[in-house]
């Protein structure tokens, strides 16, 4: 900081705030115009509640830089109350109060579409392009487990939010091999003992990715809503 006189110091770190601040709200915008699209119908899909963080709320002071966001989506149902699901700005990885909202039941056979937007990875800093992922997750197991399409989990919502993250570094076509999430979940009627807790899944339809560069209009976020939506009902609605 020596380099700068007091006034250019003031003016570069009100630039940079006020571009961070301005990057990560666009980035809230989007997620909400894409929920929209997701949600019209036919075949709308719902955010699952709890799944999602914002980078802070508009009245606040505070911006919340993160790395990447994760959210998951499944077909709206009558119980769908239309409150407002996401999570604010809390740490994703902190347990949170049990109960209803504290805790959420998966079946082994039911999709979920994940989206993950990927801001920033710290190990390619150079070349690391900014992203929307997204694939359709299924045929949940616990660790080496084979699939069996009646088994029931359980698991806290800050594990939930880990789903999502399993899709860094995947993009391509599917592989025909599981992949295993760092969500910790237990079987519903049955024993722990022995088994892996972490959630494993398939990705029958691979990962697709876009470049966050291309969201740049409505049009742009429509296209994409609409490529979820189809891989959507390719796999989980045929």
């Amino acid at each position: 900081m020596s380099d700068l006189t007091q006034a250019q110091f003031r003016t570069a770190v009100a630039a940079a705030i006020g571009g961070v601040e301005h990057l990560y709200r666009q980035v809230d915008l989007l997620i909400a115009r894409l929920r929209e699209e997701l949600a019209e119908d036919p075949d709308g899909l719902t955010l699952k509640r709890g799944t999602l963080g914002k980078a802070g709320k508009a009245e606040s002071k505070r911006v919340v830089v993160r790395y990447e966001y994760g959210a998951l989506f499944e077909p709206a149902t009558d119980d769908d109350d239309g409150e407002d699901a996401e999570d604010g700005d809390e740490d994703e990885d902190e347990p949170e109060a049990t109960g209803k909202r504290g805790s959420h039941e998966l079946v082994s056979g039911q999709p979920l579409l994940a989206v993950r937007i990927a801001m920033f990875d710290p190990r390619r800093r150079a070349d690391f392009e900014p992203q929307v992922q997204f694939a359709v997750m299924n045929d949940w197991a616990l660790g080496d487990m084979p699939f069996q399409a009646d088994d029931r989990f359980r698991l806290q919502a800050y594990m939930l939010k880990r789903l999502a993250r399993a899709l860094a570094d995947r993009t391509g076509p599917p592989s025909g091999a599981r992949i295993r999430t760092g969500a910790a979940a237990r079987p519903i009627g049955g024993s722990l003992k022995g088994k892996d807790r972490k959630l494993t899944c398939s990705l029958p339809g691979g990962v697709s990715a876009v470049p966050l560069y291309e969201m740049g209009d409505s049009a742009a976020v429509e296209r994409l809503a609409a490529d979820m939506k189809a891989m959507w009902s390719r796999i989980a609605a045929p």
